[in-house]
């Protein structure tokens, strides 16, 4: 150990790693704190064994409330740079360091590694006494995909706390496995409007395997139920669900009796963009005693028109990258150098944002890749998938995130690195439209190119 008083913030600039690890050994707590945290900063793998070191509890910790800050700033270190050897730690840390902050981010970083050896802890952590940690450990068994996980992780959608519940609907449709398609149901009547949101979200992601069991509650449930099942039927977009949505505004047996619910079952129709609907949507434009049903068919025939017709492709083209894009987004050139470009679609609900970096030679895609997780994790928001791959000379990185923090936000950010020169992408806006907006975006990912 030692006396001299480091500048983190310039080992973080500078990349260095050997003082870094050095600063987690100094004499005042505080700066082994700011060591850790500029070692999840930087990320670098030779840290892992000196990070383990001072993740773990010792029992002289409890007289010094700083140490604590230490051993979250490890796990989350250790966390970003996803090193397998890391696990036992993490785990010893989730089952027993006695600070909830330490535990939740053991089990965060769990997660990110994603390996199933941390499976069983995480399970057991779904019945810890605090709730961070249940929620960290819901999410992060989503994350690994263990199919044993999957009952454990079903019972905590019965959590007394709805952080729990609604990570636990997060997890089961990331791992999109049928046992769980009836509890979710179950869910879309629950207490909390965040749970409601998110079990539909997760319905959503299990695709094509849920609709008949959603079409059955849109058959059967309460009006509440029976409204979100319509939207969740227009959301996954299977051609299967038209008939019985057609029927719900038909006058006779399964007419629909709840303006809301009719309302839900056009916008539903006017999504899945069949033209089959058009008629019974006239239908119900014109002759529904409600605006609010009549508005909400009206929109849905404008979309399957919309939809019927030849969209216009255009063509983004700098001299210096190039990509095809949707007649239905606006796009506009700024004065700003590094975002270069602003774009949105359908009144701004989604918002888009081309950015430029030059003279990145010395800037791996992974390293841009740690600086992209590092803003969504200032932003508090939680990251859903990653992908790494190249093509036609670029190296590409892909992020889907969420964040929670005032409304419900999906995030898309895509870069694309050849050379010296590095370009991205950020995707911002209301889930569903997002949804609505996927062919689009994914032109425009498909056909970026940097010349």
């Amino acid at each position: 150990m030692n006396s001299l008083q480091p500048d983190i913030d310039v080992l973080i600039a500078n990349g260095d790693v050997e003082r870094l690890i050095s600063a987690l050994y100094h004499d005042d707590y505080l700066i082994r704190k700011e060591a850790a945290f500029g070692l999840k900063k930087v990320g670098d793998k030779r840290a892992v064994e000196h990070l383990i070191n001072s993740l773990l509890y010792k029992n002289w910790h409890k007289d010094y409330t700083i140490l604590t800050g230490v051993r979250e700033n490890s796990a989350e270190a250790l966390g970003m740079i996803g090193d397998e050897s890391a696990i036992d730690a993490l785990i010893q840390a989730l089952e027993e360091d006695p600070d909830e902050e330490v535990r939740w981010k053991a089990a965060w970083a769990l997660g990110e590694i994603g390996n199933i050896q941390a499976t069983e802890a995480l399970i057991k952590a779904l019945k810890d006494n605090d709730w961070t940690v249940r929620r960290h450990a819901a999410n992060a068994l989503g994350m690994i995909g263990d199919e044993d996980a999957v009952e454990p992780i079903i019972k905590a959608l019965d959590d007394r706390d709805w952080h729990v519940r609604k990570y636990a609907a997060v997890a089961l449709g990331k791992m999109k496995d049928e046992r769980a398609i009836p509890i979710l149901l179950e869910a879309l009547d629950d207490d909390d409007a965040d749970v409601r949101w998110k079990t539909g979200s997760a319905l959503v992601k299990m695709g094509e395997m849920v609709v008949p069991s959603v079409v059955t509650v849109f058959q059967t449930g309460s009006w509440r139920v029976r409204g979100r099942a319509a939207e969740i039927l227009g959301r996954v977009g299977d051609e299967r669900a038209v008939p019985v949505l057609i029927q719900s505004l038909t006058h006779g047996r399964s007419f629909e009796k709840h303006r809301h619910v009719r309302g839900k079952a056009a916008e539903a129709l006017g999504i899945i963009g069949n033209p089959d609907a058009l008629e019974i949507l006239l239908k119900t434009f014109h002759e529904d005693e409600y605006k609010y049903v009549q508005d909400k068919a009206e929109e849905a025939i404008n979309k399957i028109r919309k939809t019927a017709k030849k969209r216009e492709i255009l063509t983004y083209d700098n001299g210096e990258i190039s990509f095809n894009y949707p007649s239905e987004w606006d796009l506009m050139d700024t004065p700003d150098p590094k975002k270069i470009v602003k774009g949105y679609y359908a009144n701004s609900a989604i918002n888009l944002s081309l950015n430029r970096q030059a003279d990145v030679e010395e800037i791996s895609s992974e390293e841009f890749a740690e600086m992209l997780r590092n803003v969504l994790s200032i932003q508090n928001s939680t990251i859903i998938s990653e992908d790494m791959f190249a093509r036609d000379g670029m190296d590409i990185y892909q992020v889907v995130a969420e964040n929670n923090e005032v409304v419900s936000t999906d995030i898309l950010a895509v870069s694309y690195k050849k050379l010296g020169l590095l370009y991205y992408l950020w995707f911002a806006g209301d889930p569903e439209v997002l949804k609505h907006a996927e062919e689009g975006i994914q032109l425009m990912l498909d056909t970026f190119h940097i010349y």
